[in-house]
C-alpha cells in the first residue's frame, strides 16, 4: 500500500474535494485553476474528483446543472459567441452529465446529454470523429473520447430501464440504440488505426511514433466498447473479435480481450516513455493541450487488468505522490514553467488511483465489507498455488497466475531470467543445484540465493503475497529446483 500511495491518498483526496469545492465558481463551474473561469472540460473533471471523494449534494448538483446550461453554448463558433466546436468539449460535457445518475432525470439534463448524442451523431467524419468540426482528419484523442462518454452514457440509461420516456421526451431504448451505434462506429476507426506493435500513433493516416497518451486512451475506450457489446449477449467480452490495423495494411482478425491485453503490454514495456512525463497534442489547434501521460498510463495498464504493484509502475507512483502540493489543497501538474496545482492534474491523478482501488478489490485484496475508501487491507501470509509460468526472454519477464488471482508480468534482471529460462527448459525433470551453479557460474551456496531472489520479484508483484514460482524438489540426479507449475506435487 505504501509503495503506491494508497495509505496517504484517501486524505488528499477529500482535502482536495474540499479544496474545489471552497472555489466553486458563482456559476456552479470551475477552470483549469482555481481562480479560471469555468469551462466544460474542467468542471466535468471535477465531478469526476467530487464523485471518487463521496462528495455531492448542492454543489454537485449545481456543477451539473452548469453543464447541462452551457454545453451547446460552449461549442458554438468562436464567431458566434462559443469556445469553438471542438469534439472534447462535447465529450468531457457527456461524461460530467452522467457521472451522478441521481441527477440526470433532473430538468436539462437528459435534453442536454441528449444534444451531446445529436452532435456527435451529425460530425461522424471517416472511421471517428475529428478535432474540430469542420476538419476531415480523425483524431483519436477525440474518437476515444467518445466512445468512452458514451459508453458511459450506455451503463446510465440502462440502469433507468427500457421505454422510459425522459424529460424532453427522450426515449431510453432509443437513445441507447443510437449511442451503442456510435460506438461501434468509433470502435471500428480505432482499431482500423491500431499499428501492428499493439499501440496507437500521435496521429492519424501518418505512420507517426507510438503514443504513449493515444495508446492508454484507445485501450480503454477499446475496454469500454467491448465491455458494452458483450452486455446482454451470451458470450462475454473475451469472446468480440474485430479487424485491426487497417491503417498499416497490416490487417488482422483480434480478440478485444488481446488488442487491449497488447497495448496494455506495450505500455508497460515502454514505461520509461511516460512514467514522468507531459505529452502535448499536436492535433489540437488554437490551444495548448498535454496528456498526464504519467498517470493515464498506469490507468491504462490497470485497466487491462495489470498489478497495482508492477515495478515498472513505481516511478508514476512516486511522481504522482510527490506532486500533492500541501499548500494548496492539490495536486500539481509538472510542466517546463513549472509546477502548479490544477484541476487537470487532481483529475488524471485521481483517475488513476481509483482504477487501483478498482483492481485491488476485484483482486480480492480487501477484507470482506471493507470501504472502498479505506485502501486494501494487508495480504495474508498464505501461500498462493501457482497456476502457471511462462518465461518470456524477449521481454524480459515472467507472467505467472496464482490461485484464484489475475496473471501478473514480472520483469526480472539477466541473472534471475537466466535462472527461470533454464529451469522452464528443463521442465518437469528440474535441475539440480550443482547444475544450475555450473551453468551460471556460481557456488552451488549461492543457489538458494538466486531462488529466493526471483521468488521475491514474484511476491512483490503480487503484493507481499507469498508466492513461490521456484520450488525445491528432488531430481534423479539429486536436490535441486523446479518451475511451480511443472512440479509432479502441483495441485
Amino acid at each position: 500500500m505504501r509503495q503506491i500511495g494508497l495509505a496517504s491518498y484517501q486524505k488528499r483526496l477529500e482535502r482536495a474535494a474540499g479544496t474545489l469545492l471552497d472555489h466553486q465558481g458563482f456559476d456552479g463551474g470551475w477552470g483549469l485553476t482555481l481562480t479560471s473561469v469555468s469551462s466544460i472540460v474542467n468542471t466535468s473533471e471535477v465531478l469526476a474528483v467530487l464523485r471518487a471523494a463521496g462528495a455531492g449534494g448542492k454543489s454537485a448538483r449545481e456543477a451539473v446543472s452548469f453543464l447541462a446550461s452551457a454545453v451547446s453554448e460552449h461549442c458554438r463558433p468562436r464567431q458566434k459567441g462559443g469556445r469553438g466546436e471542438n469534439t472534447r468539449f462535447v465529450c468531457f460535457g457527456l461524461s460530467g452529465l452522467v457521472l451522478y445518475p441521481e441527477f440526470f432525470t433532473q430538468p436539462g439534463v437528459a435534453e442536454s446529454a441528449a444534444w451531446c448524442v445529436d452532435w456527435l451523431d451529425a460530425h461522424q467524419v471517416d472511421l471517428g470523429w475529428p478535432e474540430v468540426a469542420g476538419i476531415d482528419d480523425v483524431s483519436l484523442h477525440q474518437t476515444a473520447l467518445a466512445v468512452i462518454s458514451l459508453a458511459q452514457l450506455h451503463h446510465v440509461v440502462s440502469g433507468l430501464g427500457a421505454d422510459l420516456v425522459l424529460p424532453g421526451g427522450f426515449n431510453t431504448s432509443r437513445l441507447l440504440e443510437r449511442a451503442k451505434g456510435l460506438v461501434a462506429w468509433g470502435l471500428t476507426g480505432l482499431l482500423y488505426h491500431r499499428r501492428p506493435s499493439g499501440a496507437w500513433g500521435w496521429r492519424t493516416y501518418v505512420d507517426t511514433a507510438p503514443s504513449p497518451s493515444k495508446t492508454a486512451l484507445c485501450l480503454m475506450a477499446v475496454a469500454a466498447a467491448a465491455r458494452l457489446q458483450a452486455a446482454g449477449s451470451p458470450g462475454s467480452a473475451d469472446d468480440l473479435k474485430a479487424e485491426t490495423g487497417g491503417v498499416s495494411g497490416q490487417v488482422q482478425v483480434k480478440p478485444l480481450a488481446d488488442v487491449v491485453g497488447e497495448a496494455a503490454g506495450w505500455l508497460a514495456r515502454n514505461h520509461h516513455r511516460w512514467e514522468t512525463f507531459v505529452e502535448d497534442d499536436k492535433d489540437v489547434q488554437g490551444t495548448a493541450w498535454e496528456h498526464m501521460a504519467y498517470a493515464l498510463g498506469v490507468q491504462a495498464v490497470l485497466r487491462s487488468g495489470g498489478n497495482p504493484y508492477d515495478q515498472r509502475l513505481a516511478k508514476a507512483w512516486r511522481l504522482m505522490s510527490d506532486l500533492w502540493d500541501d499548500e494548496a489543497g492539490l495536486w500539481n501538474e509538472p510542466g517546463a514553467s513549472g509546477k502548479r496545482a490544477t484541476i487537470r492534474a487532481a483529475y488524471y491523478t485521481v483517475c488513476a488511483y481509483e482504477e487501483a482501488r478498482a483492481r485491488l478489490g476485484q483482486m480480492s485484496m480487501a477484507e470482506p465489507g471493507q470501504s472502498p475508501g479505506a485502501g486494501p487491507a494487508a495480504l495474508d501470509g498464505g501461500a498462493a498455488v501457482i497456476r502457471s509460468v511462462a518465461v518470456e526472454p524477449a521481454l524480459q519477464q515472467v507472467l505467472v497466475c496464482a490461485g484464484d488471482l489475475p496473471a501478473v508480468s514480472c520483469p526480472v534482471p539477466e541473472r534471475l531470467l537466466t535462472l527461470a529460462v533454464m529451469l522452464d527448459t528443463a521442465g518437469p525433470s528440474g535441475m539440480t543445484a550443482a547444475e544450475i551453479a555450473a551453468a551460471m557460474y556460481v557456488a552451488p551456496s549461492s543457489v538458494a540465493k538466486y531462488v529466493q531472489r526471483l521468488n521475491k520479484v514474484v511476491a512483490d508483484a503480487y503484493g507481499g503475497m507469498t508466492v513461490k514460482v521456484v520450488i525445491a524438489c528432488q531430481t534423479s540426479r539429486g536436490s535441486g529446483y523446479v518451475l511451480a507449475d511443472r512440479s509432479a506435487s502441483t495441485g
